[in-house]
């Protein structure tokens, strides 16, 4: 799946969380969003957002026949994307990323002219630097990876198991259960991130610090060792490429 994320979004605080000793809650619970941008390949993946079916956009397939409601949860509506463009009735791009329509026009039948601009003018920024007129012409929009709901255990004072480390955001995991509710993420990250600088600061003010050492990373090093892992890259990379498989292959060679 394209995704919603930036390309350094890989995961590490996860990683260096488990590797200090913290709990990791229900990492199989990856949120996808349904309506990521299909094309142009340039916005592959980046978020067209709800509102826009809110406003009234229904998804249809390549036929122009609707096939989902467009306010399902989003793992309902995910699923039905995924599943009409799985049995031949989505659009493919020239770079074969698959995709749907989403009637952006109808919105403007519904509430009438100048609702785009003024309800969505994001979005219409957005397509606009590709040529594309939302108000006249629907967009092409398939599943994104969006947020891991799972992540490190906390409490209610944002503290893990690992005395001294505090967590917030979406690093962390139980907060939204296993499907987060759209908004409740910025909702998490002011409640539990205010926390989290709250108890920091208090323990701080008690905790006593030790020595130095760089004994975790020989750990590491023993365990990479031990798995026969053998890293390819070095840390740290001024320049680090994040590309996936899926975003090189479709890279266009224009040059």
């Amino acid at each position: 799946y394209p995704t919603t994320n930036h390309y350094g979004a890989t995961g590490d605080g996860l990683v260096m969380a488990y590797h200090v000793g913290a709990n990791l809650l229900d990492l199989d619970t990856i949120q996808i969003h349904p309506t990521g941008d299909a094309y142009p390949e340039a916005i592959v993946g980046v978020l067209s957002t709800e509102k826009i079916r809110g406003l009234g956009a229904i998804p249809v397939n390549k036929n122009g026949d609707p096939f989902v409601f467009p306010l399902e949860p989003r793992d309902v509506e995910s699923a039905a994307l995924i599943r009409e463009c799985k049995e031949g009735r989505g659009i493919v791009t020239p770079t074969g990323m698959p995709g749907v329509w989403l009637d952006t026009p109808m919105i403007e039948i519904i509430h009438g002219e100048g609702t785009i601009q003024t309800q969505l003018s994001g979005e219409v920024r957005k397509f606009k630097r590709f040529g594309i007129d939302i108000t006249k012409y629907p967009i092409l929009v398939y599943p994104t990876l969006h947020y891991q709901n799972g992540g490190v255990e906390i409490n209610e004072k944002t503290e893990t198991r690992v005395p001294g480390l505090f967590a917030a955001g979406e690093v962390t995991g139980g907060v939204h259960g296993k499907n987060r509710l759209m908004g409740n993420s910025l909702l998490d990250y002011n409640v539990f991130g205010r926390r989290a600088g709250i108890y920091a600061a208090k323990y701080v003010r008690k905790a006593k610090i030790g020595k130095l050492t760089l004994s975790h990373l020989e750990k590491y090093n023993r365990m990479l060792e031990e798995a026969n892992i053998k890293p390819k890259k070095t840390a740290p990379i001024i320049l680090p490429d994040y590309r996936g498989e899926m975003a090189i292959s479709r890279a266009l060679d224009i040059f």
